[in-house]
């Protein structure tokens, strides 16, 4: 095989052996020769030296630049005769912009790319593939300061307790709005610093300087910064404490899951789970602000007089309402609350 033929190759490994633009993002991560070396892994150092005619310790140098790169996976740098592709697009996404030597000017052309592809291919994949799926892969865990009152909060939906459970913790660039920010579309919402991930994650992504160390502290002080902030925490829909996805704080412009949903008209249920909790309104202490529809990320929030004095007041949509507690943060007249209104059994049991 021709080294040519190996972007073909591994791009057809995530389902994109035809597309153009798929293959002008491998061609900028990998030269061709780093590309046909990719294909061949997993494999020792010496034993693809043999087969390229070159020395171990060219190709270990190789191995290590793409390792930095995002483009490999391994456990860690001492691991890389375990080294392999990235599983999916989703990986080679998220890894290869991430990294803190990674530039927004400088690499420009990456985000450019990456951000070609998936409006014009991945985007509408995706959003055919919630469509056609099995149910949501995600989940809405509710801000805890939402429902510090309820006693019956499950581990895997407190963020205090998930936090908690962490043997390391990590904090990296949320690539989807480090993606728009680096296109000319900066996110209205937050700063990109937001993706909490924990344990081998964590240690993976500063092993490659794309994430920072941080303490169970520092993340609950970013988790409360999040919250502020109306961000979404969206994790792996199971009762995984430490999920595997990590932690992100989305918001709804650019998020990779919420803005495609958005864009293509379809309903957030699709790929997304709600919480267990339901925002709920007194109406006789609503003022009337409307503060609350600035918050609601879902459009769940409409303002009616439902008790016939001529005010109106908020009113939920509970087909439209993900739990995510944002309104109740906001609300500083106490008109507003979460109501558990699902089972324990409504969180898939971690596999």
């Amino acid at each position: 095989m021709s080294t040519g033929d190996a972007y073909a190759v591994l791009a057809a490994k995530h389902g994109y052996g035809n597309s153009v633009r798929y293959r002008r993002i491998l061609e900028y991560l990998m030269t061709p020769e780093q590309a046909h070396m990719v294909h061949l892994l997993p494999c020792k150092a010496e034993d693809l030296a043999i087969q390229l005619g070159t020395s171990a310790d060219a190709v270990k140098g190789e191995l290590a630049s793409m390792y930095r790169k995002g483009v490999i996976f391994a456990r860690s740098p001492e691991h890389m005769d375990e080294a392999i592709f990235a599983l999916a697009v989703v990986q080679l996404h998220d890894i290869t912009m991430c990294s803190f030597d990674v530039d927004t000017v400088k690499d420009r052309r990456l985000f450019e790319l990456w951000d070609d592809f998936c409006t014009e291919e991945w985007d509408p994949d995706q959003v055919r593939g919630w469509i056609e799926g099995t149910g949501p892969q995600g989940r809405i865990v509710p801000a805890y300061r939402s429902i510090l009152d309820s006693p019956e909060i499950l581990p895997c939906e407190d963020m205090r307790q998930i936090i908690d459970s962490a043997r390391s913790i990590a904090v990296a660039h949320c690539t989807c709005r480090l993606r728009k920010d680096a296109t000319n579309l900066t996110c209205k919402h937050s700063h990109s610093m937001v993706d909490i991930q924990f344990n081998v994650s964590a240690e993976y992504l500063v092993s490659r300087n794309a994430g920072k160390r941080i303490s169970a502290g520092e993340a609950m002080a970013l988790v409360d910064e999040c919250e502020a902030k109306g961000l979404l925490h969206t994790c792996e829909n199971s009762t995984r404490m430490r999920p595997r996805w990590g932690m992100c704080n989305c918001c709804v412009d650019c998020c990779m899951i919420y803005e495609p949903l958005r864009r293509f008209g379809v309903p957030v249920g699709k790929c997304v789970a709600k919480s267990r909790y339901e925002a709920r309104v007194e109406a006789e202490m609503c003022t009337g602000c409307e503060v609350c529809l600035d918050w609601c990320r879902f459009g769940a929030i409409n303002m009616a007089d439902t008790s016939g004095s001529g005010k109106p007041a908020a009113v939920i949509d509970p087909e439209l309402c993900m739990g995510c507690g944002n309104c109740v943060l906001k609300c500083d007249f106490e008109a507003l609350h979460m109501k558990l209104v699902r089972s324990p059994g409504h969180i898939p049991q971690a596999r």
